[in-house]
């Protein structure tokens, strides 16, 4: 630690606390993680060296940069390279909302990250704006402190107690005993929506009401509607958890400056079943991101277009599905009585929304 000398305290929290600094012999300005966790217990030694391994492994442009670890006295010190703030710092200090071609770029950005990480086989488990980083246009994914490697021989139950609350996916709340890189895409859509409304969408003082929030607006889930609903509801019978009867709001509501391919895409990130979301590379290909020529431009929102995923098609579906119901709602509330000749006037065809 002899040659940094500490310029000022950054941050902090329960992991620690993280000081700007500056290397004395190469003047390269750096951040440094002071971990408060003692590197004596076996449960310290796993959670520091589970977050070392997996920055080392994850060597991206889009992955925040370790650069050295200092062991004093059984004190870690995580030494980074210095960014200059979280994407929540940024949407904090806006006067504005972000434009959509600000959140496409910073977007493509993480969903690259993620899809290094995801395909060595890590999942990060605690995406939220505090923990992505931002230089000039530059994104990058830090704090990968919960990280896991997914190994079929780790025969350990996964824990629910890991991602910010707002932003835990719903396997993760039923205390699924498995899950996978879907808890991170559930994240990203919960962040894109954020970045289109600088609110929390899913924002609650528990779990119970953070649950409550999402079934407010993405309609329960039901046994019947899905295929393999039936296990979203074992996982809740489990924990004497019932599902409120609330029928959803469509997400071009939610989000009614945002372009229908965000619409889309945010709609197909956040889904009940992990099967149902994409993965970051499909992401990557989604129309949305048609203007960032570094993935393949295989997709379009065209429901002739056999190449488009099945997941996107899905989001579209249930998107048309919550705007017909909206509409009956609207009729009842306004007729007490829903006529055959205006439900007709509603598109049969879900993916006529998307033009």
């Amino acid at each position: 630690m002899e040659k940094y000398e500490i310029l000022e305290e950054l941050g902090g929290g329960s992991y620690g606390v993280v000081w700007k600094a500056i290397n004395k012999h190469t003047h390269e300005t750096v951040a440094i993680k002071k971990l408060l966790t003692k590197y004596e217990s076996p449960s310290a030694k796993m959670m520091i060296n589970r977050e070392v391994k997996s920055l080392e492994f994850n060597k991206h442009e889009n992955i925040v940069t370790l650069k050295e670890i200092i062991n004093r006295n059984n004190t870690i010190f995580l030494v980074f390279e210095c960014m200059e703030g979280s994407l929540h710092d940024r949407m904090t200090a806006r006067t504005k909302p972000f434009s959509e071609t600000e959140i496409r770029d910073m977007c493509f950005q993480i969903f690259q990250g993620l899809a290094f990480m995801h395909r060595n086989g890590y999942i990060h488990r605690d995406l939220k704006p505090m923990n992505v980083l931002v230089s000039n246009n530059v994104v990058k994914i830090s704090d990968l402190g919960s990280s896991r490697e997914i190994l079929l021989k780790d025969p350990r139950p996964y824990t629910h107690r890991v991602t910010t609350r707002w932003y835990r996916a719903p396997e993760v709340f039923l205390h699924s005993k498995v899950y996978d890189s879907a808890v991170d895409m559930w994240a990203m859509g919960a962040i894109m929506a954020e970045l289109f409304t600088f609110q929390p969408l899913f924002k609650g003082s528990s779990d119970l009401r953070v649950m409550h929030k999402i079934c407010s607006v993405l309609g329960s889930p039901t046994q019947s509607s899905w295929p393999k609903g039936h296990e979203l509801y074992e996982l809740a019978r489990s924990m004497n958890y019932r599902f409120p009867d609330l029928p959803g709001v469509p997400f071009s509501e939610v989000l009614p400056f945002a372009s229908g391919e965000a619409v889309n895409l945010i709609g197909s990130l956040l889904s009940w079943f992990p099967y149902a979301r994409p993965t970051a590379m499909e992401a990557l290909q989604h129309p949305f991101f048609h203007g960032c020529y570094r993935v393949p431009r295989n997709v379009c929102l065209n429901d002739a277009d056999p190449s488009l995923p099945l997941v996107f098609k899905l989001a579209m579906v249930q998107e048309w599905m919550k705007k017909r119901s909206s509409l009956k709602r609207s009729c009842a509330s306004a007729t007490h009585n829903i006529h055959d000749d205006v439900i007709r006037l509603l598109p049969e065809n879900p993916f006529e929304f998307m033009k």
